[in-house]
Order: C-alpha cells, then structure tokens, then sequence
C-alpha cells in the first residue's frame, strides 16, 4: 500500500523535532511527510531540512496545496485552537496534540465543534499504549479487575530548561501555555482515571508550587480526584527531576482483588496468591509510537478514532477545576 500523505501543523512544538519526535514517528509507521508549517518560517523550514516535507508558515495555505491524507496538528498551545477550527474546515482527519487552548471554556468549545461537524480528531493520551494500562482495560472487561481503590499516577520529569532548548520557551509562560506541569503532564494522569475507572471522576483536592523555578507556571503540582463509586486517584507531576537524564514515575491500580502496576517493559499484575509478570511483546508500539501507529491504521481503515472531543474537553476541564481548587483561579 501506498503510504498516508502526512502533514503536521505546528512544528514549534517542542514534540515535533524532539521526543516523542513525530516527525519521525511518521515515517516509521506507514506514513509520507510531504509538508511542515509554523508561524515562525524559519523553524518550519529548519523542521523541513531535517526531516523532509516542503515548509510553510500558513497552515490553511499548507493544507490547500498539498492535500494531505492525515494531519498531526501541534503549535504552541495558545496557536492551537485556530490550527484545529482550520483542521476541522479542512475536513482532514487530525491528531491534535493536547490541550487544545489555554482555558477550558475554548477547549469545550472545540469539542463541541468536531462533534457537530463529525470531525475526525483525536488526541495522544499516550498513556493509554501502555501494557499496564491495556491490561487494566481488558481486566475490566472480563470483569476481573474488581473493585477500584485507588489510583497512582505520578510523573516527574527534568527541569524547565529543556524547554528552552528545544525551542519551546512559550511553555514556561502562563499566558501562552495556558498552565504548567499539570497541564502538560497531569492531564495523562486525569484522562487515565476516567479511562481505566470508566466514570466521571471530580477534584477534591489540589495544590500547586512554583517553588524550584519561580515562574508564573507551576513546576510541581498534586491532585486527589473521586469518582462517584469512590475510586481516588492521585496524580502527582513535577519538572523537578533533579537530573536532565531520569524520572520519578509510578503508575499503579488497586482494586479488592489485586494491585497492576506499570514498568520495565510490562506490567506486574499481584493478588493473593502471588506475582504474575506480563511482558510487552516483541514489537509492541507504545505510548506516542502506538499513537501515531493506531491512528494512521485506523484512517487507511475507514475507522472511527480512539479517542473522543469529550474525552480531552473532560481531561483538560479537570485541570482547570485543579487549579481553581488550588487558588490559582
């Protein structure tokens, strides 16, 4: 089969040319770069030269030249609801990296757009290509999950200057970031609730700390959620890694029958009567790579995306309640 004709918008998102690197993840999995476009043409054009595609600083000029098949739409956050409203007009399908917009109010506003219009949209919860979070979901499924008691997530990554290094110092800037670490990383965590749970969780608690940087953005934040059944999530994220090479992460689930817990290529799955070690398979695409790997599959297949407008207005939503319940306002 003929490769996806793909273009991404935005490319002055710090993913575009570094990790998870889509511009790369595109070509890996049945895909064509044929066009880059930024606001700042010079970057764009930079993007081009490494990566391949034609450079251009207008997105809606990009998308009525080339014609693309698939369109992984990026940009700095508070670019991104224009880039998505041209996207939708366009009527290609899109991946849009989360959150959209700097405020929850234009965030539902989008959803309620792709909806109306059938767009189709999705969004990299990356998280959700992971064994661990795979096996919660098929637990559930076969009902062996059990009861949910509680969930951790916690994600704390190195300090801010990588942001500047990567040509992303909008991200350490609440007006044009919308947020910090819990908009950036907490999200994963918030979307991860509603997916393994399958409820509407609510916040209960919340704080914020810009203590390491003393930005106007919080580099270290911790959120408890419930769900109506009773479910707590916690999630912790911070940039306060102390090394440029590491993390501090922990994803687990505890329910009444047994405790899942992510890591080290798989999953560890505990109950009563012991440990069961469940590796990922040879090949396995995880995280950004199984993103951009499903989505481009499911468009060459004619079906539906594996995520909803809703799912990101809801993520995004509990954010923005955080950092209400925060006294952030």
């Amino acid at each position: 089969m003929n490769p996806l004709r793909v273009a991404v918008a935005g490319v002055g998102h710090y993913h575009a040319a570094f990790t998870p690197v889509y511009l790369d993840l595109i070509k890996q999995h049945g895909g064509e770069l044929v066009a880059v476009a930024d606001s700042d043409l010079a970057l764009a054009e930079d993007r081009a030269r490494r990566f391949g595609g034609r450079a251009y600083r207008d997105v809606r000029r990009m998308l009525e030249i080339e014609g693309p098949d698939f369109v992984i739409g990026l940009g700095r956050h508070y670019e991104m609801p224009e880039i998505f409203r041209g996207l939708v007009e366009a009527g290609v399908p899109f991946l849009m990296e989360k959150p959209w917009g700097t405020d929850a109010a234009t965030v539902r506003e989008l959803a309620r757009l792709a909806e109306q219009r059938k767009a189709w949209v999705a969004t990299p919860f990356a998280f959700r290509y992971t064994l661990w979070a795979e096996t919660a979901r098929e637990l559930t499924q076969h009902g062996e999950l059990g009861r949910v008691s509680h969930i951790r997530f916690r994600m704390v990554r190195p300090g801010v200057q990588r942001y500047r290094d990567q040509d992303s110092a909008w991200m350490l800037s609440r007006r044009e970031a919308g947020g910090g670490v819990l908009l950036n990383l907490g999200v994963h965590g918030f979307d991860l609730a509603r997916y393994i749970t399958g409820e509407e969780p609510e916040v209960v608690s919340a704080v914020t700390s810009n203590a390491v940087f003393g930005l106007d953005i919080e580099d270290y934040a911790a959120v408890t959620l419930r769900t109506p059944s009773g479910a707590i999530c916690h999630v912790e994220v911070g940039y306060t890694y102390p090394s440029a090479a590491g993390r501090d992460d922990e994803r687990v689930v505890a329910t009444d029958r047994l405790l899942l817990r992510d890591g080290d290529g798989g999953c560890t799955i505990v109950r009563a009567g012991g440990e069961e070690r469940v590796a990922e398979p040879p090949g396995y695409a995880s995280m950004w790579a199984g993103v951009v790997a499903d989505c481009l599959g499911r468009v060459r297949r004619g079906e539906p995306p594996p995520t909803t407008p809703q799912d990101t207005a809801r993520a995004v939503g509990l954010v923005f309640e955080a950092y209400k319940g925060s006294g952030r306002g």
